[in-house]
């Protein structure tokens, strides 16, 4: 199984729009994802010229995509320990540090574009594939 980051979970949706469910369903991702994700859809709001409602449709069309997956989180004090005993070990963010912690706790293949977050991945024995390679697998 696969738990998506938010970089992962954007590009998806760029890439494929309306197929992005098929990649999307009933994987797994983390809480932290909502807010990572809204914020994207801030940004690209600020930046470009999306109306309102396209920008607000867009944003519940994200909410609708969560739904279908599997929302993970740090469920005790010991994951919160751990997720920063990583962050400070690989000089990592305490956000990326829990993606980290949750794929291994479960047994998970990281999808990132996150090149940082990928290599600190492979470094601490954390299976981790970019986009195109979940999309092909």
């Amino acid at each position: 199984m696969y738990l998506l980051d938010s970089s992962a979970i954007a590009i998806i949706l760029r890439r494929l729009g309306k197929r992005a469910v098929n990649y999307l369903k009933d994987v797994y991702t983390l809480d932290l994802a909502r807010y990572e994700l809204g914020n994207v859809v801030w940004k690209e709001h600020t930046i470009t010229s999306m109306s309102l409602d396209e920008t607000i449709n867009k944003a519940g069309y994200i909410a609708k995509l969560l739904k279908m997956m599997e929302i993970k989180g740090i469920q005790s004090d010991e994951d919160f320990k751990e997720i920063m005993r990583l962050a400070l070990k690989l000089k990592l963010t305490f956000y990326d540090a829990s993606y980290l912690h949750i794929a291994r706790k479960n047994g998970l293949t990281l999808v990132t574009e996150d090149r940082e977050l990928m290599e600190k991945s492979k470094e601490s024995g954390i299976k981790a594939v970019a986009v195109n390679d979940y999309i092909k697998e």
